[in-house]
C-alpha cells in the first residue's frame, strides 16, 4: 500500500494517537479489514463511548440490532413524508435503507460497545433534516430505484481512483481495494493502516469540491457529526468517532478550528417519519446488484471478517476462504453435468498462487479465485453456457440468505403479521431465491386461505408474490381454473413496503381492507370501483355498508358508458363466482341490475360508435345479453328494442351493426331476414361499402357464429364478397375476414370448409390441406414477370 501515493505528511494531517481524548477512525462500509482493524483499535483504546456515523433518530434500534437473536444481514429503514413541502414543492414520500452485516465497521463498533458495557450512539443528521439540506439529483436525492444511507460513492468514483487503476494495473475499484487494502492491510497495525487509508480518502476529498460537498448534504451532515462528537468530549474522556473515511477531514477540521454552526434541526410530525428495524439480504447489499456502497462478494467478505475476529492470526485466511470457495464452485459445477476433475481444481489453485505472487498480493483473493476458474473450469470459448461455473462462484460468494430481527419490540406489526402467516403456511421466506407453489382453491380450506394471503401480498404491491397461472378475474380469463400456481420471494423491498403501511393497520387483512377503503374514497369510475370489489373478493375481505353506498354512489355518478359497461362485467363474474367460493356478499346482485339501467338508456345512441371502440361496445353488449339470460330474464324484451333501435338507425359503425344482427337472431330466429338483407345491401353497394360488408361479418361472427351454418345464404353471400372484390380491396378487408372466421371452433370450420368446397366443386381437403403461397413470395414472382417482360419486349 506505500505504493498508493508517496506523499506520507498527508496522512499526518488527522492524528491518531491513542493517548487522545478524541480517536477519529475513519472506514469504508462493508469493509473486513476496516473491522479486523477497528476491534483492534476499541482494544487498545478502550474508549469511554463510541460514535458511529448513522441518523441518530436510530439510537433506539442500536440494541435490536445487536441482540444475540439478531441475524445479518439487517438493515435500518428511514422513511420520510414531506406533507410540509421542506425537501421540494413535490411533496414526496423519500426512503432509504441503512444495511449491516457481518462485515460491516459500524455494526462491530456496536457489538464491541455492548460487549465492553459502554454506550454507542449514531451522531449524524436524522434522515428527514439530511433530505432538507441535500439539493435535487444529489445525495439521497439522486434519481435511483434504490437509496442506501451509507454511500461509498465519494471514494469509489474519484479521479483519484482512475488514476490509481491505470498506475497499478487493475480492472475496477474492487479489485484495487481488495489488493491494497482489505488482503495488505490486514498484516498492518491500526496505526499504520489508519494513516493509509486517511491518505486516500483525503487526496480524494481535495479533488472533491465544496459546491459539490454542499449540495449533496456532505457539510451539513459534518457539521451536526461536530456539533455531536463535541458535546460528547465534555462528557467523556476518551470518545472514538467512527465515520466513512470521506467524512474524516472535514470533521477534524470543524472540531480543531471550533468554528461549528450545525444546520437547523426541523420539527417533524412523529407520524411523517420514522424508522425501522428490517431484515436484509446478502443479494440486495452486492455491489452488482446496484447497491452503491456494497462490496461484490458479500457473504465471502462477512466470512473473512468472522475468520479474522476469530483468529489469533491474520495468517492465509484468504487463502482458505478462497480454496474452500473454489471446492465448493467445483462441487456445484458437477451437480450441473458439467465435468470439473481434481486436476482442474488442482490447476485453478496453482494459477490462483501464480496471479496473486505476480500480482504483488500476499494472499490469493477474489479476483485471482475469478480469474483461476475463468481459465481452469470454462472449456473451450467463454459463452453464456459454459460460463456456468463463474455464475455459480458468484451465486455462493454473493449468498442467499435473508436476516432476521430478534429483538420484535420496534418491528412493525404488519411485518410479525406476515412472517407469522408465512410460517402457518409453510412459506420460505429465509432463502432469497424465488420459490413456486401450488395452491388448490377449492379441497382445503387451508389453500382458500394461502390463496387470499398472497392476494392480499400482491394488493399492497409488496412484490412478494405473483401468479403465474390461474383465474385472472381482473381479465376475466381462467375462471374455470381450480388451482393457482404463485412465485414468491422475499426480498427487502417486501419488508419496506409493509413498513409503508404500517399506519394502515396491524395486520394484512386490516391493512388491505383499508387501502381498498382509500382507494374506494379516490374513485369516481364505475370500472375502478368494481376493480376494487374484485380485489377484496380475491382477498376474502367483506366491504362494510359504508363502501358498499360508496360504490352506488360512484356508479350512480358515472356519466362514462364504457366504464359503466365494465364494471357491469366485474359485478357479473362477482355474482358468478361467490357462491362458489363460498362468499356471503350479495351486493354483486344490485349493482348489475343499476348497470344494466344505465346501460340500456344510452345503448341506442351507441350505434354509431368510433370503429376504434367498437370491439369494446360489443363486449359490453354481449355481456348485457348474457346477463339476460340468467340473471337480468325480464329484462331480455327491453333488451331486445334496444338492439333494434340500434339496428334501425341511419348511421351505424358495421361491426357494431353486425353484432347486433347476430343477437338479435339469436333473441328470435326471425330476425335472420334483416340480417340477411343488410348483407345484401353491402354486397350490392360501392366499393367502399363492400368492404364495410367484412365488418359486418366480423360484428355477425361474433355474436350468432352459427347463422352461417344453418344453411348456405350466408355463406354464399360471403364468397360473393370475396370473389367478387379486387385484389388490393381483399388485402385491405383480410384482417377483419380472419378474425370474423377466428371465433369458430375446429369442427365448425371443417363444416364450413366441406360447404366452401361444394359450393366450387372442388375437394375439401383441396382448401384445408393446400399449403398457402406466401405473400412476399408472390409480390416476388410479379416483379419478375414484369422484368422479363421489358426484356423480350412484351
Amino acid at each position: 500500500m506505500e505504493k498508493v501515493h508517496r506523499n506520507s505528511e498527508i496522512a499526518e494531517m488527522i492524528p491518531f494517537d491513542l493517548s487522545e481524548k478524541l480517536l477519529l477512525f475513519p472506514v469504508r462500509h462493508h469493509s473486513p479489514v476496516c473491522s479486523y482493524q477497528l476491534v483492534r483499535t476499541i482494544n487498545e483504546y478502550r474508549p469511554d463511548i463510541i460514535l458511529i456515523e448513522g441518523p441518530e433518530n436510530a439510537n433506539g434500534l442500536i440494541p435490536v440490532l445487536t441482540d444475540d437473536n439478531t441475524k445479518l444481514p439487517s438493515a435500518v429503514y428511514y422513511y420520510y413524508k414531506d406533507t410540509k413541502k421542506l425537501v421540494s414543492e413535490n411533496a414526496e414520500d423519500y426512503k432509504c435503507y441503512y444495511p449491516f452485516l457481518y462485515s460491516s465497521p459500524e455494526y462491530n463498533a456496536m457489538k464491541q460497545a455492548k460487549m465492553l458495557g459502554i454506550p454507542a450512539e449514531f451522531i449524524d443528521l436524522p434522515y428527514c433534516d439530511i433530505l432538507i439540506n441535500t439539493a435535487e439529483k444529489k445525495g439521497l436525492r439522486k434519481n435511483t430505484e434504490k437509496h442506501s444511507y451509507a454511500d461509498d460513492s465519494h471514494l469509489t468514483q474519484s479521479k483519484f481512483y482512475e488514476k490509481i487503476c491505470e498506475e497499478t494495473n487493475v480492472r475496477s475499484f474492487d479489485e484495487f481495494w481488495e489488493k491494497y487494502f482489505e488482503i495488505s492491510g490486514i498484516f498492518l497495525t491500526p496505526e499504520k493502516f489508519v494513516k493509509q487509508l486517511h491518505t486516500y480518502c483525503i487526496i480524494t476529498r481535495l479533488e472533491t469540491s465544496e459546491e459539490e460537498m454542499k449540495a449533496d448534504g456532505t457539510l451539513a451532515r459534518e457539521s451536526h457529526m461536530a456539533q455531536r462528537i463535541t458535546e460528547a468530549m465534555e462528557k467523556y474522556e476518551k470518545v472514538l468517532v467512527v465515520t466513512g473515511g470521506f467524512h474524516s477531514m472535514g470533521i477534524y477540521n470543524l472540531i480543531s478550528g471550533g468554528k461549528i454552526k450545525p444546520p437547523r434541526l426541523r420539527k417533524i410530525p412523529e407520524n411523517l417519519h420514522g424508522c425501522y428495524p428490517m431484515a436484509y439480504s446478502y443479494e440486495s447489499a452486492d455491489a452488482l446488484h446496484g447497491y452503491a456502497s456494497g462490496m461484490s462478494f458479500p457473504y465471502f467478505y462477512d466470512m473473512v471478517t468472522n475468520r479474522l475476529l476469530e483468529s489469533d492470526s491474520p495468517e492465509n485466511v484468504y487463502n482458505n476462504l478462497t480454496l474452500d470457495l473454489l471446492v465448493k464452485t467445483a462441487k456445484q459445477t458437477n451437480k450441473k453435468d458439467i465435468p470439473v476433475s481434481i486436476a482442474d481444481v488442482t490447476s485453478a489453485k496453482t494459477l490462483m498462487d501464480g496471479l496473486a505472487s505476480l500480482r504483488g498480493s500476499r494472499e490469493c483473493g477474489m479476483y485471482e479465485l475469478y480469474d483461476g476458474v475463468t481459465s481452469t473450469f470454462i472449456k473451450g470459448e467463454k459463452t453464456v453456457s459454459s460460463s456456468l461455473p463463474l455464475d455459480i462462484l458468484r451465486r455462493l460468494a454473493t449468498g442467499k440468505d435473508v436476516g432476521f430481527i430478534g429483538d420484535k419490540t420496534h418491528v412493525p406489526p404488519l411485518i410479525t403479521d406476515f412472517e407469522e402467516q408465512s410460517k402457518k403456511f409453510r412459506l420460505k421466506i429465509k432463502d432469497v431465491m424465488p420459490n413456486d407453489i401450488e395452491v388448490p382453491l377449492f379441497t382445503t380450506q387451508k389453500g382458500m386461505e394461502l390463496s387470499r394471503f398472497l392476494h392480499r401480498m400482491e394488493f399492497l404491491e409488496t412484490d412478494f408474490a405473483r401468479m403465474k397461472k390461474g383465474p385472472d378475474l381482473h381479465n376475466n380469463k381462467g375462471r374455470s381454473r381450480v388451482r393457482e400456481e404463485w412465485r414468491y420471494r422475499r426480498s427487502p423491498n417486501v419488508d419496506a413496503s409493509l413498513i409503508d403501511h404500517t399506519t394502515d393497520g396491524f395486520t394484512i387483512e386490516e391493512a388491505c381492507s383499508t387501502m381498498a377503503v382509500k382507494k374506494l374514497h379516490g374513485e369516481m369510475r364505475c370500472e375502478s370501483a368494481a376493480q376494487v370489489a374484485v380485489d377484496c373478493f380475491l382477498m376474502g375481505i367483506t366491504l362494510k355498508k359504508t363502501e358498499l353506498d360508496l360504490i352506488d354512489e360512484i356508479l350512480t355518478a358515472d356519466g362514462d358508458f364504457f366504464s359503466v359497461g365494465n364494471g357491469l362485467r366485474y359485478f357479473e363474474m362477482l355474482y358468478s363466482l361467490q357462491s362458489l367460493y363460498g362468499f356471503t356478499d350479495v351486493s354483486a346482485l344490485d349493482y348489475i341490475r343499476q348497470c344494466f339501467e344505465k346501460l340500456i338508456i344510452s345503448l341506442p345512441s351507441m350505434a354509431n360508435v368510433a370503429s376504434e371502440r367498437a370491439e369494446e361496445l360489443i363486449s359490453v353488449i354481449k355481456i348485457m345479453y348474457g346477463i339476460t339470460g340468467n340473471i337480468l330474464t325480464s329484462e331480455l324484451p327491453v333488451l331486445e328494442q334496444a338492439l333494434i333501435t340500434m339496428a334501425q338507425s341511419a348511421d351505424k359503425e358495421p361491426s357494431v351493426y353486425g353484432a347486433v344482427s347476430g343477437l338479435l337472431y339469436a333473441v328470435e330466429p326471425s330476425h335472420r331476414t334483416d340480417a340477411e338483407n343488410a348483407m345484401r345491401g353491402y354486397l350490392t353497394g360501392t366499393a367502399e361499402i363492400q368492404k364495410k360488408g367484412a365488418e359486418f361479418l366480423k360484428g355477425l361472427f361474433c355474436t350468432a357464429r352459427d347463422i352461417i351454418l344453418s344453411d348456405d345464404s350466408f355463406l354464399q353471400m360471403t364468397d360473393k364478397l370475396i370473389t367478387e372484390m379486387e385484389y388490393n380491396d381483399f388485402l385491405e378487408i383480410l384482417p377483419s375476414m380472419k378474425l370474423a372466421f377466428s371465433y369458430f371452433t375446429p369442427s365448425e370450420i371443417q363444416d364450413t370448409a366441406k360447404s366452401v368446397a361444394e359450393l366450387h366443386s372442388v375437394a375439401k381437403k383441396d382448401i384445408l390441406d393446400t399449403r398457402a403461397v406466401d405473400e412476399n413470395l408472390f409480390v416476388f414472382g410479379e416483379e419478375l414477370d414484369r422484368e422479363i417482360c421489358k426484356i423480350i419486349g412484351v
